[in-house]
């Protein structure tokens, strides 16, 4: 009797301690690390121009959020205009994607919280090379689920309006001005926010050219700005100094659009 007792408790705990293990195994499964992997592309354009085509553009910053909260961000190599992504993330697992792809050399940006990346004022003095590096592309992947390993493609976009100043005359040293305009920029909505005043002063003039309507202007400026998806107005001034002497033209209306370039050019 005793050892029919001992065999039938023995029994019980073997498929007790099964139950567990089987238990047990199934939550490893779960939040077992799986490959994925992101191919960002930045966007090559065929233009007149060398001024906007991402050149100096060297580094792609991936943050990934869960229930809205970053748990890590991790830098890849921008190689020509694209960057091999690759992350080990929790099978089974939802989460949202940040891709910012800028020149990670200079402190243009502060992405402290890539939810909402803020521009910092420029130097009092810059060059062409510097105002240039001010391009940045952005994108973003929401709600993907984790089930394996895959392979997902992801073509980045500028949140910026390009501002090209340019003269059919002879080019002189400029500064730019942009009044009033948003300083913040928020990938997960596309939206912008925040009101500052901006300025380029270049400490120097470039022979590039760029074209409008079939005419070629010299640049007396360069400038990027974060702008909403929709076009909006703003303010400008324009300070043009040669010789020792300055001349400072309003410009009241000038439409700016992210992902798009806005022309000022004239026989300035």
């Amino acid at each position: 009797m005793k050892s029919l007792i001992y065999n039938i408790l023995r029994l019980i705990l073997l498929a007790f301690l099964g139950g567990c293990i089987q238990s047990c195994s199934e939550e490893l499964q779960d939040v077992c690390d799986v490959q994925v992997r992101f191919i960002a592309n930045i966007p090559t354009e065929v233009i007149t121009r060398s001024y906007g085509d991402a050149g100096q553009i060297n580094t792609l910053v991936v943050g990934v959020f869960s229930d809205n909260v970053e748990i890590y961000r991790r830098a890849f190599y921008i190689s020509g205009n694209s960057a091999d992504v690759l992350l080990s993330l929790a099978k089974n697992q939802t989460y949202d994607f940040i891709f910012w792809a800028y020149d990670s050399r200079q402190k243009i940006y502060d992405i402290s919280d890539l939810t909402a990346i803020r521009m910092n004022k420029m130097p009092e003095a810059i060059t062409f090379a510097m105002a240039e590096s001010m391009d940045a592309f952005y994108a973003t992947e929401k709600d993907m689920m984790i089930t394996g390993d895959k392979i997902c493609y992801v073509d980045l976009v500028r949140p910026l309006s390009q501002i090209n100043v340019g003269t059919s005359k002879s080019v002189v040293k400029a500064s730019f001005t942009a009044k009033g305009v948003p300083d913040t920029f928020h990938p997960f909505t596309g939206s912008v926010s925040g009101k500052t005043d901006y300025t380029w002063d270049l400490s120097e003039t470039t022979n590039e050219v760029f074209t409008v309507d079939g005419t070629e202007y010299g640049y007396l400026t360069l400038s990027y700005l974060f702008a909403p998806d929709t076009a909006m107005q703003m303010e400008a001034e324009l300070t043009l100094k040669n010789e020792g002497v300055s001349r400072t033209l309003k410009i009241p209306h000038v439409e700016i659009e992210a992902n798009k370039r806005s022309n000022i050019v004239g026989r300035i």
